[in-house]
């Protein structure tokens, strides 16, 4: 449960500062700020799947399996946090 919540709070506030930023003055500084906060996210996704998926001795063919899957996990988490603060800009840019 853990993991799932870490990474639905990922994908809502990387949606959120990346539609804040891409609106704002700042706009250049989106997409290298979720690129930040997605490497964190991955960091801290693994560490947590292996602690969890795995058992002391940790055998390296699962670790390195549960890395697998977590990094797809965060790239799928990535593209659709950018695509929903793209949803979310989108209305802004086409107003008058």
């Amino acid at each position: 449960m853990g993991l799932i919540r870490l990474t639905m709070g990922y994908m809502v506030i990387a949606s959120l500062v990346f539609a804040a930023f891409s609106v704002s003055s700042q706009a250049l500084w989106a997409f290298p700020i979720v690129i930040s906060l997605w490497t964190a996210f991955l960091w801290m996704l693994i560490g947590k799947g292996v602690a969890t998926f795995s058992t002391p001795p940790h055998r390296p063919r699962r670790v390195f399996a549960i890395i697998v899957g977590c990094s797809v996990i965060a790239i799928a988490a990535l593209a659709v946090s950018i695509f929903a603060g793209l949803l979310l800009v989108v209305p802004h840019a086409a107003g008058p």
